[in-house]
């Protein structure tokens, strides 16, 4: 796979980049807050470790092209506003699956869909995607309304797709087409 170099994404009101180690407090601050998690498809982490192994994991992904993992900064206070990926990146069948996470002090300012946005583009335009696609909780009704907000549609249910905490979770599959972007 070719190495993803996207330096950083910049909306008008944030920056999405790789992470780096001075993200590691962060990252831990975002995906330790179970509430923020109580619709993912792992529990909040614990301790540092857990946000270093991502970092290093996202590092590489990018170099090797399987994975594009974005840290989302407020431009306004410079803080750690969320997270979004395009991940399980498929070249031969140009595709990928969408993630993202936005920290509780930037819910309801429409960060999430400004920066999901960029991803997007980014995959269709730069990584000549055909297909992105999300997997999402039924009642997460934020992503849900999000997905829709952006033309994705509802392919169906995947019963006991994840496992969290011994527990087997559904999702809906959702997907957007180039062909069917909004402009």
């Amino acid at each position: 796979m070719t190495p993803i170099d996207p330096a950083s994404l910049v909306t008008p009101r944030l920056c999405l980049r790789v992470p780096t180690d001075a993200d590691t407090h962060g990252l831990l601050a975002l995906y330790g807050d179970r509430e923020v998690m109580r619709h993912w498809s792992h529990p909040a982490w614990t301790c540092p470790t857990q946000a270093r192994a991502a970092i290093a994991e996202a590092q590489t992904d990018c170099a090797q092209g399987s994975g594009l993992h974005l840290v989302i900064v407020s431009r306004s206070d410079g803080g750690l506003a969320g997270s979004c990926a395009l991940f399980d990146i498929h070249p031969q069948h140009r595709r990928a699956t969408l993630g993202y996470l936005l920290a509780r002090p930037y819910w309801g300012q429409g960060l999430a869909g400004e920066a999901v946005r960029a991803l997007l583009a980014y995959g269709f335009d730069v990584l000549d995607l055909a297909r992105i696609e999300a997997e999402v909780i039924p009642g997460n009704g934020a992503s849900t309304a999000l997905l829709v907000r952006l033309g994705f549609r509802c392919e169906g249910l995947l019963r006991a797709r994840w496992r969290v905490d011994g527990k087997a979770i559904d999702v809906q599959l959702w997907a957007l087409l180039r062909t069917e972007r909004a402009a």
